[in-house]
């Protein structure tokens, strides 16, 4: 069994999304300015325009369609790439966008996949002429962990011991190492002390007694997890 130690304001996260990251692309004509005339709406960055739009709709649905623990899925379109910016008398011949597709652990990832591929396949008899292609080329599963496990019922006891009641339970957005760790039969949990968000004079920080007082409740639950004294 692993406790990771991510900051999760002393909650335990009982499941957190994984993430798809998608790369989406169009083509178009490699033209010198001087004989683009009339051939503008032809450009890969133009034509992303059209796809870029079509995400924009179809975030929505996936946010919807990706609900889970209370909580919908979120789409993030990260990057663009298009061009030549030490050569703009020519035209991009193509242009990619990067989008992060967060997908819940109750999704495999085969069906997130193929979601997608069905959005692309859309896109394609949309518009035909923008030469659009994808590539899925990051994966990091989701992760969950039973409420009634002994770890989660072991942290229960050391938390309750240590701060004088229950952690509350969570759900979250990111992904953790606990992807990994599941997939090799490790049942894993996300636990720990506060994010330690920026003030405007300390910056990021952490207060040290919240950090014992974790440790503390760490070695409570190894200490019944292993049966020791």
């Amino acid at each position: 069994m692993c406790i990771l130690g991510e900051p999760t304001e002393q909650k335990i996260v009982l499941g957190h999304y994984g993430a798809m990251w998608v790369r989406i692309s169009t083509s178009g004509p490699f033209i010198h300015t001087a004989f683009s005339e009339g051939r503008r709406d032809q450009t890969s960055i133009v034509r992303m325009r059209d796809v870029l739009d079509a995400v924009l709709e179809f975030a929505p649905e996936w946010e919807e369609r990706t609900s889970y623990g209370g909580k919908k899925g979120i789409v993030n379109v990260g990057a663009i790439n298009g061009g030549f910016a030490w050569r703009v008398s020519r035209t991009p011949h193509r242009t990619d966008l990067f989008v992060d597709f967060r997908v819940p652990p109750t999704m495999p990832m085969a069906e997130a996949r193929a979601a997608v591929g069905d959005f692309v396949r859309g896109l394609r008899e949309r518009f035909p002429d923008h030469g659009i292609e994808h590539e899925v080329y990051v994966t990091a599963p989701g992760s969950e962990i039973a409420e009634g496990h002994p770890l989660v019922e072991a942290i229960d006891a050391g938390h309750s011991e240590v701060f004088g009641a229950k952690p509350e339970r969570d759900t979250v957005r990111w992904f953790s190492d606990a992807s990994a760790l599941t997939r090799y039969g490790i049942e894993s949990v996300n636990y720990g002390t506060s994010s330690g968000l920026p003030d405007p004079v300390l910056g990021e920080n952490l207060e040290i007694d919240g950090l014992v007082k974790m440790a503390n409740v760490y070695a409570l639950v190894a200490q019944q997890v292993c049966g020791a004294e």
